[in-house]
């Protein structure tokens, strides 16, 4: 069982009323433990913390997971044949929905026309995002269904749309499911989360992903399902505090996440200094320098965390100075006392390492960034060239005291729990690598502190009993390229979420998300 000081020599732990009540020796937790506690042989197993995913979409996550995933679309052939197949198979789908697709391995990079979609597709609304999900190709049928997007920036005739144009689109597809439908696709992906060891997850929602009203269908799936869910709404603070007031209705404990100063890298949308190695231009900007430090001003005067999405250097060094403008105007204490919070961070100056660090700002990042697109010869190095070597600086960032936090942004990379640790373990520059401890640490108590909980994510007396139970008696060398470990069961406030076949299959828990607390 895994403490505090990364050690394993604590064999029981005792839960009553959802929160741990004792971690040590078996002796003195059968002792402690109520009368009638049921007591069970995980046989050494290793037990740790749940993990939480610090940066997800999870009703795009369930729409994807019951539509198209096109990550190994090998051509643009492969994708249509893809889209025709799914509508033949599934007769009457009003819409689909896919994702993944990336045509920089493709003999011909060119991307599915809006006319080709309309053939494969004949009169379905079809979106399918770009494995960044910063921009997708879309059939005719969607955009007659959807308020008209022909005049924004980023819109082509030919149905690849980017920029203003892409987040319209995604923004109003809420529109072509109904209520069950997206409820039941928060249900699918939390469902999944639990299965990967992941008890809490931050869903980051905004206008251009959805209504307000998708932070409640996926607080409700977490309540059903025992995950537990916070809320974030990525949208500009107003004078007036509508804003905050509608999305605090809604859930949301901040105005951050999703709240985009720049586009992806992949989709050659990601603020830049200095133009693409491969591209034309510098990326976009879709939030100038006074709009982000009245929006820090607004949440530090509220109290609560404001933050961003920030990709390319030019992005992240306008959210650095608006923060230096927001504790300049409003002192570094107050500043610091709400835990502003950055998306991504992936072009971060050194030199704007430890103001991040004394302004108390959370990095949220996503390791699978680097395992997928760090490598040499890969989309960062194609499109950055030498600056990719910059990127995703996690061993800097934690090294100069900038709180660290795990999550996918799934669906842009898969669910994880494990997965994440190992990416940040095994960076592709050794000198940003995180030890096993450091990563594992970020992805849970570091993840519950990017929502300003100080408590979870630590099996200690006292805390909440969020924790995963695992096929394997002690920690992954990953360094040695050890497999990441299955499963076997997550529990959340003391509620089985999730339990595998096997041993933990013939014991006696309940086996559904809807198990009774302990």
């Amino acid at each position: 069982m895994l403490t505090p000081d990364g050690g394993l020599d604590a064999t029981a732990v005792v839960v009553r009323s959802g929160r741990i009540a004792y971690v040590g020796d078996d002796a003195h937790a059968r002792a402690l433990a109520p009368t009638g506690a049921v007591e069970i042989d995980l046989e050494g197993r290793l037990v740790t913390p749940a993990f939480v995913d610090a940066h997800l979409h999870t009703i795009q996550v369930g729409q994807v997971t019951d539509g198209l995933d096109l990550h190994g679309a090998p051509d643009r052939t492969a994708v249509l044949d893809a889209v025709a197949a799914y509508v033949q198979d599934s007769p009457g789908r009003r819409v689909v929905v896919g994702q993944g697709w990336d045509e920089r391995h493709w003999p011909d990079p060119t991307p599915p026309t809006r006319a080709e979609l309309d053939r494969a597709a004949p009169g379905v609304a079809v979106y399918l995002a770009r494995v960044d999900v910063h921009s997708a190709v879309v059939s005719s049928a969607l955009l007659d269904r959807l308020a008209d997007v022909s005049g924004l920036p980023g819109f082509t005739a030919a149905g690849w749309l980017t920029q203003d144009a892409h987040h319209a689109c995604r923004g109003q597809m809420d529109a072509l499911f109904t209520d069950a439908e997206r409820r039941s696709a928060a249900r699918t992906a939390l469902a999944a989360a639990a299965a990967l060891g992941v008890a809490a997850v931050h869903e980051l929602g905004g206008p251009h992903l959805g209504p307000l009203a998708d932070l409640g269908r996926v607080r409700d799936a977490g309540v059903e399902l025992g995950v537990r869910v916070v809320a974030y709404w990525g949208e500009l603070a107003d004078a007036e505090g509508e804003v905050l007031a509608r999305a605090r209705a809604a859930g949301a404990v901040g105005l951050a996440g999703d709240l985009c100063v720049d586009g992806s890298i992949g989709s050659h949308t990601a603020a830049l200094r200095e133009p693409y190695a491969d591209h034309h231009g510098a990326g976009v900007r879709y939030l100038d320098d006074d709009a982000i430090t009245d929006h820090l001003l607004a949440c530090t005067r509220s109290g609560v965390q404001g933050g961003f999405h920030c990709i390319g250097d030019d992005a992240v060094a306008a959210t650095v100075s608006g923060l230096r403008r927001a504790a300049a105007r409003l002192g570094v204490d107050a500043v610091r006392a709400v835990r502003h919070r950055l998306e991504h961070v992936e072009m971060v100056d050194p030199a704007d390492l430890a103001t991040l660090a004394e302004l108390g700002v959370v990095a949220s990042v996503q390791p699978a960034f680097d395992a997928a697109w760090g490598g040499p010869g890969d989309l960062y190095g194609a499109r950055l060239g030498a600056r990719a070597t910059g990127m995703n600086p996690f061993g800097d960032l934690h090294r100069a005291g900038v709180r660290l936090a795990l999550g996918t942004d799934a669906p842009v990379t898969p669910l994880a729990g494990w997965a994440s640790v190992r990416a940040a373990v095994r960076h592709h520059r050794p000198d940003q690598r995180l030890t096993l401890l450091t990563a594992l640490d970020a992805a849970t108590r570091g993840a519950h502190a990017a929502a300003r909980d100080e408590e979870s994510g630590l099996l200690v007396a006292g805390t909440r009993a969020d924790l995963a139970v695992w096929d394997t008696a002690g920690l992954p060398d990953f360094d040695a390229d050890e497999p990441a470990p299955a499963c076997l069961a997550t529990v959340g406030a003391g509620r089985v979420l999730h339990v595998d076949g096997g041993l933990l299959g013939r014991l006696d828990l309940c086996p559904t998300p809807r198990c009774p607390p302990r």
